[in-house]
């Protein structure tokens, strides 16, 4: 194994345990669906990482390999949360159907232009919605099921507002998901 090698592969570690501390370990829905939490995977990067130094101190090729091999497992499986690509249409459909069943309104969805991060995208969308402060409850709960990771943010709510003896809302907000760019 050279260093080059090495390095690149600990780097790349790095940046996708970073990746996920940043953006969804610490998220409900991590915790919902049995998924480890923020701190669980920082431990367990940690802990890979002093690994991989012991076993370069120790020079041992073959148990670096198992270790290389079961580190690049790691990695795809993390990266299975981040789609390659955007499917805006899907996530339409599957926001449009949550809200439907919260019993809200979507009043806008506008998926705004996506920003590069290097290795993966944020797909920041402009959302507006209108129902009742179970309903956006409802909502936010069914979006944190989602499969995909999504960041709910810029939150502002209106109102009350009387529609026919029921107390409403308007909420504006931002949600961001994500995708990695290029290929495996």
């Amino acid at each position: 194994m050279s260093k080059k090698f090495l390095i690149s592969l600990l780097v790349g570690v790095c940046i996708v345990g970073g990746y996920v501390y940043m953006f969804g370990a610490n998220s409900t829905t991590a915790k919902k669906t049995g998924q480890k939490t923020e701190a669980e995977l920082q431990e367990e990067i940690n802990t890979i990482q002093t690994k991989i130094y012991d076993l370069k101190a120790q020079g041992s090729n073959d148990e670096l390999d198992v270790e290389i091999k079961k580190l690049k497992q790691d990695i795809m499986q993390a990266s299975s949360m981040f789609p390659k690509d955007i499917g805006i249409t899907s996530l339409l459909k599957e926001v449009s159907v949550i809200g439907e069943s919260s019993g809200l309104q979507i009043l806008l969805f506008e998926p705004m232009e996506a920003v590069n991060q290097g290795v993966y995208e944020e797909i920041p969308i402009k959302l507006k919605i209108r129902g009742t402060y179970k309903q956006v409850a409802s909502f936010f709960y069914g979006i944190s099921s989602l499969e995909r990771i999504i960041k709910i943010q810029d939150m502002k709510i209106t109102g009350p507002i009387n529609n026919s003896g029921i107390v409403m809302t308007e909420s504006e907000l931002m949600i961001t998901t994500y995708r990695i760019i290029g290929g495996e």
